[in-house]
């Protein structure tokens, strides 16, 4: 019985110890994370001009599944430690992204299969199959990704071309064959300066929006026989592409045609007059907004309800004639509004862009129609990384990345403690400037240790409305 006793009172400081760990623990969930939080500092102006602004973000670190959420509405920031954050830590925004294929020639594939053969391997899973093409085919591949569905692809023919000198196209034929590689048929992946320069590597607006369960997509200008405004992607999934039905050879075998085209690229809203559209977006009540130029770089804004039938049309500026204009629809928290940026820039010979000016444009909408159309101009070396308007629709929120006031990194990239907010009444003006702590300040000894940093860098985000987070 002694020894019972002795090994009893053995357990009860351990036991204390576990509790005591355990309430540390669980006091460091509660408490301790906010020596990481997200803090706002007010340095200039009224903090009263916040109220009416919303603006959603997060905070992560590299190879870490925990988000540190935020919160800024009316003045008001809260923050939330979620661990094991389901999509942390890399978070992407819908997409569109486009390939860009050169097939052998349907008029050629015959004497191509003809006269294939196989280049030696070091290994047994995969086969290279080369052959020599005069003519090519020009294949868009479209991809567009909404987070959390599948990623949908539609591809489409550019056209054929007649090679200025035979060129070597070349196959894998592997094991687990993936139809929307460029190496699973007769392809060429540099076909020439002549035949890369003689089609666009700009097609659609990279932003796409669903319309219903519909990915839409902006078409740019007036190219292979599509006038630029909007279109419904009727994309086919992987999985829909694995199961169509074979419909050439390849050193013997069936495959899905390079040059097959899947999918359909069908007409939402060409408005007549545009020359360049510029971006789309899922608007209120069912309707879509399309910003595009006409002939006198005028720009436009038009409203279009769900039967792609225009609602409102509106003139917002003009722009410099330029060479490559461009359109980005900021993070929203609200589909009632879009806050967009506008850049036109020329090319000199070389390549090189120049900006030519930027500006800063507001739309709201109800019921089919705009209550809201404002542009202002805005510095084009230092565009604005958010912007939200208020709930009266009289003010702007924009946010700039701040950078600390501490030394280069190792990488030679200059690190940033937050986001500096300013509240711009439409009129003009500031009425109040804050800087948004990221925190990043906090981490400054990791800043300078190329492993530390790997693994311990922390980066904020803004959460739009249609899902994921703008990178």
């Amino acid at each position: 019985m002694p020894k019972t006793n002795r090994f009893r009172r053995g357990l009860a400081p351990l036991a204390v110890l576990a509790l005591a760990v355990l309430l540390l623990g669980t006091a460091w969930l509660h408490l301790g994370w906010r020596a990481i939080d997200v803090t706002l500092e007010d340095q200039a102006g009224d903090p009263a001009a916040l109220r009416g602004f919303t603006l959603n973000g997060r905070i992560n670190w590299n190879y870490d599944h925990s988000s540190l959420h935020f919160s800024l509405h009316d003045g008001y920031l809260d923050t939330e430690l979620v661990f094991d954050d389901e999509d942390a830590p890399f978070l992407d925004r819908p997409m569109v992204s486009t390939d860009q294929t050169y097939v052998v020639a349907t008029s050629e594939r015959a004497n191509a299969e003809r006269n294939a053969t196989e280049v030696p391997q070091f290994t047994n899973s995969t086969v290279t199959v080369q052959t020599v093409v005069n003519r090519v085919d020009r294949m868009y591949t479209l991809r567009v990704r909404f987070p959390g569905n599948d990623t949908r692809f539609v591809r489409f023919s550019a056209g054929a071309v007649d090679l200025e000198q035979p060129l070597v196209a070349e196959s894998w034929v592997t094991d687990t064959p993936y139809e929307l590689d460029y190496r699973y048929d007769y392809a060429i992946n540099d076909p020439g300066a002549a035949v890369q320069e003689s089609w666009s590597d700009s097609v659609v607006d990279a932003r796409p929006f669903l319309l219903g369960d519909t990915p839409v997509v902006c078409w740019e200008r007036d190219y292979l026989g599509r006038a630029p405004g909007l279109y419904r992607m009727n994309g086919l999934t992987e999985a829909e592409i694995a199961d169509l039905p074979r419909d050439g050879t390849r050193y013997g075998g069936e495959i899905l045609c390079g040059t097959t085209e899947i999918g359909s690229l069908e007409p939402f809203y060409c408005p007549e007059g545009a020359v360049e559209a510029l971006t789309g977006a899922a608007m209120a009540d069912g309707s879509s907004l399309l910003l595009y130029l006409d002939a006198d770089n005028t720009l436009w804004a038009d409203l279009v309800d769900e039967n792609g039938s225009c609602t409102d049309h509106q003139q917002v500026t003009e722009l410099p004639a330029g060479d490559v204009y461009s359109a980005e629809v900021y993070v929203r928290t609200t589909n009632r509004d879009a806050v967009v940026s506008l850049s036109c820039r020329t090319m000199n010979p070389l390549g090189a862009e120049t900006p030519l000016g930027s500006k800063l444009a507001a739309f709201r909408v109800q019921d089919g129609k705009f209550t809201l159309v404002h542009c202002q101009e805005q510095d084009p070396g230092n565009t604005a990384a958010a912007a939200v308007l208020n709930a009266e629709g009289n003010a702007l929120l924009l946010g700039w990345y701040h950078d600390a006031p501490l030394p280069a990194s190792e990488t030679g990239n200059q690190p940033e403690d937050g986001i500096l907010l300013e509240v711009h009444p439409l009129t003009g003006g500031t009425s109040y400037r804050g800087l948004l702590r990221s925190g990043i300040d906090r981490d400054w000894g990791n800043l300078y240790d190329a492993y530390s940093q790997q693994h311990k860098d922390r980066y904020l985000t803004f959460d739009p409305l249609e899902g994921g987070a703008a990178t």
